[in-house]
């Protein structure tokens, strides 16, 4: 019995993206349908909402440009990174989508899925969807996101004299200028709530892992991948180098905009830095965890399995070869046994260096460079391009 139709079927099914009231209101708009996302499309409308209006009141109350480039606009390098991120946030939904049904049909491709499985890959889907779609998280995002754009501007024009292109704070009030209005009404809650509901998308990954690893698989010790078959679904993070980048892009921009405009020393944001690619990796890396138990039981059973082959093996060899006399060279060339004990001594040293967690080089390193390429652009204003380069690369242990 065969799994592959039925764990990656065609249409909506292993997908994160066709769920939850947000989803719902794209359809009725007409911005998407059932079946055709239009990411693209969407990327543009919603950062081009997010953008060009902002520019407009900004041009039309003169706040475009200013004698002090921290309260001009055009000077803002955050906007734009908060526009470009909006834009790869929905762009990514398609590839995403694509990249999920391909990883979990791979478990019915590398035959790891038993016929008495597929119920308990089925419920897994099922609760995927159910977790993905909760209209109750989508509202509490937009409240959040409501929530920390105001505190967010708040504290950025209250940190500059004379206020921002987006207004000023006076006796404790906020006073919003029309392009701050529309920043803190639809541009920085769009970004918060669509960066919320990616956040909490990998929490239903990370569950649909854990479930998905409680089901039933044939799994091989041996396997030449050092993970028991299960290396492709660590290959997942490089699916979000875009999520990746665009956090990346915006948390560099503000430190951009401290560093040019403020006169700030770069070096009061490393620990930031370091920070958010810790925070990232592990965000990437701990939903694998959820196999970690099933390769240590398996490597514990390949042990004993193959331990005991390899000794019964091995006597069987030396009682033929050895137990007269040593056997002429010319005899043991080309001979089966030979192959053989070099055969079962190889697979017993793959289940000796079994990995803990599926965890590829594959995966991770392209989150490194989205989250690095934008920190790199940054360092360059301060130090040399060389420089900047050399300690890239030896970071990337490249």
């Amino acid at each position: 019995m065969h799994a592959s139709s039925d764990l990656a079927p065609e249409g909506a099914s292993w997908s994160f993206n066709r769920l939850g009231p947000f989803y719902r209101l794209q359809r009725r708009l007409g911005l998407l349908s059932d079946t055709n996302l239009a990411a693209g499309r969407r990327a543009l409308i919603l950062a081009a909402l997010a953008f060009v209006p902002t520019f407009a009141l900004a041009i039309l109350q003169g706040h475009a440009t200013d004698a002090n480039p921290q309260r001009a606009f055009l000077h803002d390098f955050s906007v734009y990174a908060i526009g470009i991120a909006i834009a790869a946030f929905v762009f990514m939904e398609q590839t995403s989508d694509t990249r999920m049904k391909m990883l979990v049909h791979n478990f019915s491709l590398r035959d790891l899925v038993t016929p008495q499985a597929l119920p308990c890959f089925e419920r897994a889907r099922q609760r995927m969807e159910r977790r993905t779609g909760l209209a109750w998280m989508e509202w509490l995002l937009v409240a959040a996101a409501y929530l920390v754009a105001y505190e967010w501007l708040f504290n950025l024009i209250l940190r500059i004299d004379g206020g921002t292109w987006a207004g000023q704070v006076v006796d404790g009030s906020l006073r919003l200028t029309w392009a701050g209005s529309w920043a803190v009404a639809v541009t920085m809650p769009l970004f918060l709530f669509l960066l919320g509901r990616w956040l909490w998308r990998f929490v239903t990954w990370g569950l649909l892992l854990r479930d998905l690893a409680r089901c039933d698989m044939r799994l091989v010790a041996s396997h030449a991948d050092r993970c028991g078959g299960l290396s492709f679904i660590g290959q997942y993070p490089s699916t979000y180098v875009l999520f990746v980048f665009s956090v990346s892009l915006v948390l560099s921009a503000g430190v951009l905009k401290q560093v040019v405009l403020a006169g700030v020393d770069l070096m009061v944001f490393k620990f930031a830095a370091l920070g958010l690619i810790v925070f990232l990796v592990l965000a990437f890396v701990l939903p694998l965890l959820a196999f970690t138990p099933v390769l240590m039981r398996l490597k514990r059973h390949g042990l004993g399995t193959y331990g005991g082959l390899v000794s019964r093996h091995n006597q069987a060899f030396e009682a033929k070869w050895f137990g007269n006399q040593v056997p002429p060279a010319d005899e043991t060339l080309g001979a089966p046994d030979m192959s053989s004990l070099a055969d079962l001594s190889a697979s017993y040293d793959l289940v000796k260096r079994m990995l803990p967690v599926p965890i590829v080089k594959e995966g991770i390193v392209p989150l490194l460079v989205a989250v690095l390429l934008p920190m790199a652009v940054v360092a360059a204003t301060q130090a040399p391009v060389k420089q900047v380069l050399d300690a890239l690369k030896g970071m990337l242990l490249v």
